[in-house]
């Protein structure tokens, strides 16, 4: 394969778009796993809810996934992407205007990130959908890369969460409220 080639082949900004997509829902997917720690030692919580608050996004992101591949497929892997992402952005937001006071509201805050976990349903069909058969395979290694969202998390969530708290990291000490 011919890098020339390839580059002709299809369309590089909606595989760059795509990867961006799969990479940002998955760092918001996985967001309260690396700052479980914290999560549960400032709101005093059961082990056994440590656990419940990291599985609802996980659970979550994997129920969603067949209703967001039909979404995607009845009306566009682009349409279905960006209101899914407004969801994310939208849940997140809040979390930096109101925070998350409570166990209810990491529960719920945790059903809207599971919307991030099925990124892929839409970002792989979008990406693929624009490049011949004989490329499909680097395709989705492409956009299919998105999944470092969850590593980019891991490392850099728990720094901010022990420099400026765990909220930081979904900008609530930058919020109207504190600044």
């Amino acid at each position: 394969m011919k890098f020339a080639e390839f580059k002709k082949a299809g369309h590089w900004p909606t595989l760059l778009a795509a990867f961006l997509y799969f990479d940002i829902s998955f760092m918001a997917w996985v967001a309260l796993g690396p700052l479980i720690v914290y999560i549960v030692r400032d709101m005093n919580l059961a082990v056994d809810e440590k656990f419940t608050l990291v599985a609802i996004p996980v659970l979550a992101g994997a129920l969603l996934r067949v209703p967001m591949g039909l979404l995607a497929d009845l009306y566009g892997a682009k349409r279905t992407g960006i209101v899914a992402q407004i969801v994310v952005i939208a849940a997140t937001a809040w979390v930096c205007y109101f925070g998350l006071p409570s166990k209810l509201s990491v529960e719920i805050f945790g059903l809207a990130l599971g919307i991030g976990g099925a990124s892929f349903a839409v970002a792989l069909p979008q990406a693929s959908r624009w490049y011949p058969p004989q490329y499909q395979g680097v395709v989705m290694g492409i956009a299919g890369a998105g999944n470092m969202g969850v590593v980019l998390d891991t490392m850099f969530a728990p720094s901010i969460a022990e420099h400026w708290g765990w909220q930081a990291v979904f900008g609530e000490c930058c919020s109207f409220r504190c600044c």
